[in-house]
């Protein structure tokens, strides 16, 4: 989990500083958006009925993920000539923030995750 969380967070990092040049920004966010959508899915199978924090972001997660693609999918196919403004929003403002608040639950599933392992290690080792 540590090593997801690490591998998200260079991926987060790198894009990030890559938005200082706006092309490259944008072609860095395809990794980390299939980087995170990789992670999502793992996080969702291993921990989505474990905690509940993790159960309600990962829900948010999953219904913004999706609203994005049926948004870019819808613009691409049926506004191809529409504002810049409402295309810079779809392509570059809302992914990156789904993505950054994706590092955040994952930071947080993360906490609890390793919390609840301390806990149950501690428990094994009462006499």
């Amino acid at each position: 989990m540590k090593t997801l969380k690490k591998i998200n967070k260079i991926a987060l990092l790198t894009t990030l500083v890559l938005f200082l040049t706006v092309y490259l920004g944008l072609l860095a966010q395809i990794p980390l958006g299939i980087i995170q959508v990789i992670s999502a899915i793992y996080l969702t199978i291993k921990m989505y009925h474990k905690l509940g924090y993790a159960k309600r972001h990962l829900c948010n997660y999953w219904i913004v993920t999706i609203t994005e693609l049926i948004l870019v999918y819808w613009l691409f196919c049926n506004f191809q000539e529409t504002y810049d403004a409402i295309k810079l929003l779809i392509m570059l403002v809302f992914p990156m923030s789904i993505a950054i608040y994706f590092y955040i639950i994952m930071k947080k599933i993360v906490e609890e995750y390793n919390h609840e392992i301390n806990i149950q290690n501690n428990r094994s080792y009462e006499p």
